[in-house]
This record gives C-alpha cells, structure tokens and sequence, in this order.
C-alpha cells in the first residue's frame, strides 16, 4: 500500500495538517488548519458567499457552513446580507479576524517552510506541476 501514490498524497496531506495544527497549537492558536483555510479565502475576497468558499477549498456545504459558524462564534469573520440580493448572506473579515490573520501570516510560511524546505527549487517545481497534471486529470 505504501507504493501507492493516492495513499502517498494523502499522507503527506495529513500529516501537513497534523504538523500544523500541532504548530498552531503550541502558539496558543485555536484554530484549525482548516479554519484557517476558510478565513484565508475569505481574507482574499473581502466579500463571499459560504458556497463560493465550499468551490475554491473543494468542500461540501455542511463542512463549510460548520467552519464558517465557528469562525463567526469565535469574533473572526461577519455576515452580511448581500446588497445585491438579499437573501444571500457575504461573509467578510472582523477586526479581530484581520488581527488573527497578521499573526498567523509567519506562522503559516514557518509551517510551509518546514515540509518543503529540503527540497530543490527544481524538485518543489516538479511537484507542483506533478500535482498540477492529477488535479487537471481529475476535473470532468
């Protein structure tokens, strides 16, 4: 099983998860990885919707919408009602979660750095590209 490459991906994308939880964690951080995840998207968008979210992060509407009412009960993220439609609620940054996200932002690279960085400039390029191919490969 271990040559198995989903099952090497797989792995390595949890113990990711894992490494960084643990990492978040000992910085006194309660969040998940995966939280973060959401928040970050939501940092970049300003203004989005839970299902938008869902489609960048490949989620379904029940993980997102739990993580999402967990980020707005700690005090990181607003909802809005859309002024476009207004059955339609935005999701965006509170003050809070644009200060959490400034301290997370080294945190996060320190995390990143540490599974990648014996790696070449030229092996972390093939693995990005080798990812890349799968993923295409795996779209309809």
């Amino acid at each position: 099983m271990n040559n198995n490459i989903y099952f090497q991906i797989e792995l390595t994308a949890r113990k990711i998860r894992q490494y960084g939880q643990n990492v978040l964690k000992s910085h006194g951080i309660d969040i998940t990885i995966e939280q973060w995840l959401v928040l970050n998207v939501i940092n970049e968008n300003k203004l989005i919707s839970q299902i938008a979210i869902g489609e960048k992060l490949v989620k379904d509407k029940p993980t997102i919408s739990r993580m999402v009412n967990q980020l707005e009960k700690k005090g990181f993220i607003v909802k809005n009602t859309s002024t476009i439609d207004t059955r339609k609620v935005e999701l965006s940054i509170s003050k809070k979660g644009s200060v959490l996200i400034e301290t997370l932002y080294p945190i996060i690279e320190k995390i990143r750095f540490a599974g990648l960085n014996k790696l070449s400039k030229e092996e972390n390029k093939s693995i990005g590209s080798i990812l890349e191919k799968i993923q295409n490969n795996l779209e309809n």
